[in-house]
């Protein structure tokens, strides 16, 4: 039986978290499973790297481990100060760069739900600790591990005076676990609803996976 316990994540941690990431988040999330053609698909965890190496920086993200198997991680949350300016600067960036990959059309969509729900003027406030990554191995999964985390992220945004935290699901599986822990939906997108000039849609993950949503909680 598995013994997990949650611990802070530093800037030491970055090549151990971006190797579990790239296994049990990046071929796990239904976005990154949609097919998509060769020249589509290729680099699209590297792209991320800068993110999460500022992040971890931060010391806001946490891991999951497992005392019972040399401290190994099964677990990982990245999470971040944002303030309002940072909506209409991510958004303003996507939509100036060229879409090459499937994470280019992810970080677009993401970027326009964000930017609509206004988490800050939803909730009246200045600043927020956001949720940007849960990860979990697919060996502990169905143990809690992902609510463990989610609550212990709330607690710490509570620790260090963040007056909201906020994160965007973008599947079923995540949406569950963060409304069970009295998130509040604050907006959702149907992925059906998404289409490209020519009106076909740009985003097709697998069911039940229909739909993205910004959720919030005031600490």
């Amino acid at each position: 039986m598995s013994e997990i316990a949650i611990r802070a994540l530093t800037s030491a941690d970055f090549e151990e978290v971006e190797a579990f990431l790239a296994v049990h988040f990046f071929k796990q999330e239904p976005l990154m499973l949609i097919p998509q053609p060769d020249s589509a698909q290729s680099e699209v965890i590297p792209a991320e790297s800068e993110l999460h190496r500022s992040l971890l920086a931060q010391g806001l993200s946490l891991a999951a481990i497992d005392r019972s198997n040399g401290d190994r991680i099964v677990g990982v949350v990245l999470a971040g100060e944002m303030v309002p300016e940072d909506l209409e600067r991510e958004f303003q960036e996507v939509e100036q760069k060229e879409v090459k990959c499937l994470l280019d059309k992810i970080h677009k969509f993401l970027a326009g739900i964000e930017r609509r729900a206004n988490i800050f003027k939803h909730f009246g406030v200045e600043r927020a600790l956001y949720l940007y990554m849960l990860g979990v191995d697919t060996s502990v999964r169905r143990q809690g591990v992902g609510s463990r985390l989610v609550a212990a992220t709330i607690e710490l945004g509570r620790e260090q005076g963040f007056p909201v935290m906020a994160s965007t699901c973008t599947n079923l599986h995540s949406t569950r676990l963060m409304t069970a822990l009295h998130m509040e939906c604050v907006l959702s997108q149907n992925y059906a609803d998404y289409k490209d000039e020519h009106g076909e849609v740009i985003l097709r993950p697998a069911d039940p996976h229909t739909k993205a949503s910004v959720v919030g909680i005031r600490l």
